[in-house]
Protein backbone atom coordinates (compact mmCIF):
# COMPACT_ATOMS: atom_id res chain seq x y z
CA UNK A 1 0.00 0.00 0.00
CA UNK A 2 1.22 3.34 -0.80
CA UNK A 3 2.16 5.83 1.70
CA UNK A 4 0.25 9.28 2.17
CA UNK A 5 3.06 11.19 0.46
CA UNK A 6 2.87 8.71 -2.36
CA UNK A 7 -1.09 8.73 -2.25
CA UNK A 8 -0.25 13.25 -2.32
CA UNK A 9 2.40 13.50 -4.69
CA UNK A 10 0.38 14.66 -7.74
CA UNK A 11 -1.70 16.80 -5.50
CA UNK A 12 0.81 18.78 -3.35
CA UNK A 13 3.71 20.86 -4.42
CA UNK A 14 6.81 19.50 -3.44
CA UNK A 15 7.51 21.85 0.00
CA UNK A 16 4.18 20.90 0.99
CA UNK A 17 4.41 16.88 0.11
CA UNK A 18 7.96 17.21 2.37
CA UNK A 19 5.64 18.52 5.42
CA UNK A 20 2.90 15.22 5.19
CA UNK A 21 3.60 13.21 8.07
CA UNK A 22 5.20 10.03 6.84
CA UNK A 23 3.54 8.26 9.96
CA UNK A 24 0.53 8.70 12.26
CA UNK A 25 -1.05 6.97 15.47
CA UNK A 26 -4.12 5.07 15.21
CA UNK A 27 -6.23 4.81 18.16
CA UNK A 28 -9.62 2.59 17.22
CA UNK A 29 -10.53 4.26 14.08
CA UNK A 30 -9.53 7.16 14.77
CA UNK A 31 -5.87 8.62 12.89
CA UNK A 32 -4.59 11.02 14.79
CA UNK A 33 -2.40 13.46 12.94
CA UNK A 34 0.92 16.21 13.87
CA UNK A 35 0.34 18.35 10.64
CA UNK A 36 2.31 21.61 9.81
CA UNK A 37 0.14 25.09 10.21
CA UNK A 38 1.66 25.10 6.73
CA UNK A 39 -0.49 22.33 5.27
CA UNK A 40 -3.75 23.82 6.64
CA UNK A 41 -5.78 24.71 3.28
CA UNK A 42 -4.66 20.95 2.71
CA UNK A 43 -6.18 19.60 5.44
CA UNK A 44 -9.69 18.34 3.91
CA UNK A 45 -7.46 16.49 0.86
CA UNK A 46 -5.53 14.89 3.23
CA UNK A 47 -8.15 13.70 5.62
CA UNK A 48 -10.10 12.24 2.44
CA UNK A 49 -7.20 10.89 1.59
CA UNK A 50 -6.93 8.91 4.44
CA UNK A 51 -10.47 7.87 4.97
CA UNK A 52 -10.40 5.96 1.28
CA UNK A 53 -7.49 3.69 1.47
CA UNK A 54 -8.13 2.99 5.49
CA UNK A 55 -11.62 1.82 5.19
CA UNK A 56 -11.62 0.76 8.67
CA UNK A 57 -10.76 4.55 9.98
CA UNK A 58 -13.87 6.67 10.30
CA UNK A 59 -12.58 9.78 12.20
CA UNK A 60 -9.46 12.53 11.23
CA UNK A 61 -8.13 14.50 13.53
CA UNK A 62 -5.44 16.72 14.22
CA UNK A 63 -3.42 17.78 17.18
CA UNK A 64 -3.78 20.88 18.65
CA UNK A 65 -0.63 22.21 20.69
CA UNK A 66 1.03 19.45 23.19
CA UNK A 67 0.18 17.64 26.22
CA UNK A 68 -1.28 20.08 29.09
CA UNK A 69 -2.11 19.43 32.83
CA UNK A 70 -1.99 16.83 35.42
CA UNK A 71 -4.13 14.52 33.10
CA UNK A 72 -1.76 14.59 30.22
CA UNK A 73 -4.22 15.33 28.31
CA UNK A 74 -4.34 16.85 24.40
CA UNK A 75 -6.42 18.74 21.90
CA UNK A 76 -7.51 17.36 18.93
CA UNK A 77 -9.50 19.30 16.62
CA UNK A 78 -11.61 17.03 13.76
CA UNK A 79 -10.63 16.99 10.30
CA UNK A 80 -12.71 14.17 8.31
CA UNK A 81 -15.19 11.55 8.69
CA UNK A 82 -17.40 11.35 12.08
CA UNK A 83 -17.55 14.07 13.96
CA UNK A 84 -16.55 12.20 17.59
CA UNK A 85 -13.81 11.76 19.63
CA UNK A 86 -14.67 8.30 21.36
CA UNK A 87 -13.59 4.95 20.17
CA UNK A 88 -12.82 1.45 20.81
CA UNK A 89 -9.13 0.37 20.38
CA UNK A 90 -8.13 -3.23 20.14
CA UNK A 91 -4.83 -4.74 21.45
CA UNK A 92 -3.88 -7.97 22.84
CA UNK A 93 -7.14 -9.82 23.60
CA UNK A 94 -9.11 -6.58 24.98
CA UNK A 95 -11.29 -3.60 23.17
CA UNK A 96 -10.81 -0.10 25.68
CA UNK A 97 -13.00 2.57 24.92
CA UNK A 98 -11.87 5.94 25.49
CA UNK A 99 -12.56 9.87 24.21
CA UNK A 100 -8.97 10.69 23.09
CA UNK A 101 -9.89 14.31 24.14
CA UNK A 102 -10.42 13.71 27.47
CA UNK A 103 -8.36 10.47 28.65
CA UNK A 104 -4.49 10.07 28.47
CA UNK A 105 -4.08 6.94 25.58
CA UNK A 106 -0.95 5.36 23.98
CA UNK A 107 -1.52 2.91 21.43
CA UNK A 108 2.62 2.94 21.30
CA UNK A 109 2.98 1.83 23.97
CA UNK A 110 0.41 -1.46 23.01
CA UNK A 111 4.00 -4.03 22.79
CA UNK A 112 5.06 -2.62 26.34
CA UNK A 113 1.78 -3.45 28.35
CA UNK A 114 1.77 -7.16 27.04
CA UNK A 115 5.65 -7.44 27.39
CA UNK A 116 4.66 -6.34 30.99
CA UNK A 117 1.60 -8.94 31.03
CA UNK A 118 4.84 -11.78 29.91
CA UNK A 119 6.47 -10.66 33.28
CA UNK A 120 3.15 -11.68 35.56
CA UNK A 121 2.99 -14.65 37.25
CA UNK A 122 0.63 -16.59 38.40
CA UNK A 123 -1.82 -15.12 41.33
CA UNK A 124 0.46 -12.38 41.24
CA UNK A 125 -1.04 -9.18 43.14
CA UNK A 126 0.07 -5.95 40.59
CA UNK A 127 -0.50 -2.44 41.39
CA UNK A 128 -0.96 0.12 38.29
CA UNK A 129 -0.86 3.76 39.18
CA UNK A 130 -1.85 6.63 36.75
CA UNK A 131 -3.60 3.66 35.27
CA UNK A 132 -6.58 5.56 33.21
CA UNK A 133 -8.69 4.05 31.33
CA UNK A 134 -7.22 0.60 32.65
CA UNK A 135 -5.07 -0.08 29.10
CA UNK A 136 -2.57 -1.79 31.39
CA UNK A 137 -4.79 -3.66 33.32
CA UNK A 138 -6.46 -5.01 31.37
CA UNK A 139 -3.83 -6.45 29.34
CA UNK A 140 -2.22 -7.97 31.84
CA UNK A 141 -5.77 -9.27 33.00
CA UNK A 142 -6.40 -11.22 29.76
CA UNK A 143 -3.02 -12.24 28.91
CA UNK A 144 -1.43 -13.17 31.94
CA UNK A 145 -2.79 -15.63 35.36
CA UNK A 146 -2.77 -12.61 37.34
CA UNK A 147 -4.59 -12.48 40.64
CA UNK A 148 -5.82 -9.33 41.98
CA UNK A 149 -5.00 -5.84 40.00
CA UNK A 150 -5.44 -2.42 41.67
CA UNK A 151 -6.06 0.63 39.41
CA UNK A 152 -5.32 3.94 40.93
CA UNK A 153 -6.62 6.89 38.45
CA UNK A 154 -6.94 10.86 39.36
CA UNK A 155 -8.90 11.35 35.94
CA UNK A 156 -12.78 10.95 36.76
CA UNK A 157 -13.42 10.78 33.33
CA UNK A 158 -10.94 7.81 32.46
CA UNK A 159 -12.37 6.27 35.82
CA UNK A 160 -15.80 6.00 34.09
CA UNK A 161 -14.28 4.92 31.29
CA UNK A 162 -12.39 1.77 32.99
CA UNK A 163 -15.04 0.58 34.73
CA UNK A 164 -16.84 0.18 31.13
CA UNK A 165 -13.54 -1.59 30.27
CA UNK A 166 -14.02 -4.03 32.62
CA UNK A 167 -17.63 -4.76 31.48
CA UNK A 168 -16.44 -4.43 28.13
CA UNK A 169 -13.50 -6.83 28.43
CA UNK A 170 -16.16 -9.65 31.46
CA UNK A 171 -12.43 -8.54 33.48
CA UNK A 172 -13.46 -9.45 37.68
CA UNK A 173 -9.75 -9.35 39.28
CA UNK A 174 -9.39 -5.27 38.54
CA UNK A 175 -10.39 -3.53 41.28
CA UNK A 176 -10.38 0.37 40.18
CA UNK A 177 -10.19 3.30 42.41
CA UNK A 178 -10.70 6.87 41.61
CA UNK A 179 -8.69 8.65 43.95
CA UNK A 180 -4.90 10.24 43.71
CA UNK A 181 -2.11 8.27 44.47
Amino acid sequence: MPNLKELLKNKLKKEELNLVPSSFDVVGDIIILDLDKKLKKHQKLISKTLLEVHKNIKVIVKKKGTHYGKYRLQKYKIIGGERRKETIHKESNVKIKLNIQTCYFSPRSGTERLRIASLVKPNEKILVMFSGVSPLSLVISKNSKAGEIYDVELNKKACKYAKENLKLNKISNIELFCSDV
